[in-house]
């Protein structure tokens, strides 16, 4: 276990370079922050570097236990706050291995058209993962390995496969999907419950939905209905109601 107190160490300087998209994918790591998160992490998840605040050692003693001492780094607390996205850290993060795997055709699937903002990203990687989606497709999305979108998707982001594409890889690789699209003009996903499977449920970007490439690509148009003088539902809302009727649905 080696001790850093300086922001000017070679190695806090690269885990602050991993703040940058363009980094993150060069060097094909990000960064993990949050004890809870860290502490469930799959045991597939290849740490490459831990960073505990030493003040806090003892609080987070059983996640540091888990790993080899010579990737675990103290660090003070003007350390610490050079290395987080976040205005108070919790005084724990980690480098992880960003790893990309090719697309399996294996059950239902989700396809996101512009999604921008992290908070959604993440609701919608959770609401994956808690359906039994293996694939999200990511068109023109927010990057899944920001700081934020990691947050949010408290650790659902590991255990879903996010596969950054083109709407003509979309169209390859789902063509024995049924493509099915929320659009507001669509019918009531409540008298579609003989949707066929596999399935791929795409929703579109927050202030414009979905393009309108895919939409006519699709196989149906359905929407959510509702009540009262609102036109539209946050996009990881109308997804996780949309997604769990389709799923679940008797």
């Amino acid at each position: 276990m080696k001790e850093i107190t300086s922001t000017s160490n070679q190695i806090i300087k690269q885990v602050k370079e991993l703040k940058d998209k363009s980094s993150r994918y060069s060097l094909g790591q990000f960064v993990v922050e949050g004890a809870n998160i860290i502490k469930d992490l799959p045991k597939s998840v290849d740490v490459l570097s831990l960073f505990v605040e030493k003040d806090k050692l003892s609080q987070f003693e059983d996640i540091v236990n888990k790993y080899d001492d010579s990737i675990v780094y103290l660090v003070d607390e003007k350390v610490m706050k050079a290395l987080s996205d976040t205005q108070t850290p919790c005084g724990i993060l980690c480098v992880v291995k960003l790893v990309t795997k090719p697309f399996e055709k294996e059950g239902n699937v989700v396809v996101l058209d512009g999604v921008s903002d992290p908070g959604n990203m993440g609701t919608i990687i959770r609401t994956c993962v808690a359906c039994g989606v293996k694939t999200i497709f990511a068109i023109n999305t927010v990057d899944y390995t920001s700081p934020k979108v990691v947050r949010s998707s408290m650790g659902g982001l590991f255990r879903v496969n996010i596969i950054n594409s083109t709407y003509d890889e979309i169209f390859a690789n789902l063509k024995d999907y049924n493509l099915v699209t929320l659009d507001m003009h669509g019918s009531d996903i409540f008298d579609n419950l003989d949707m066929p499977t596999p399935f791929a449920l795409v929703v579109g970007n927050e202030a414009h939905g979905v393009s309108q490439l895919l939409k006519e690509k699709c196989n149906k148009l359905i929407s959510l209905p509702m009540v009262g003088d609102i036109e539209s539902l946050n996009a990881a809302v109308a997804l996780s109601v949309a997604l769990y009727q389709l799923t679940f649905r008797k």
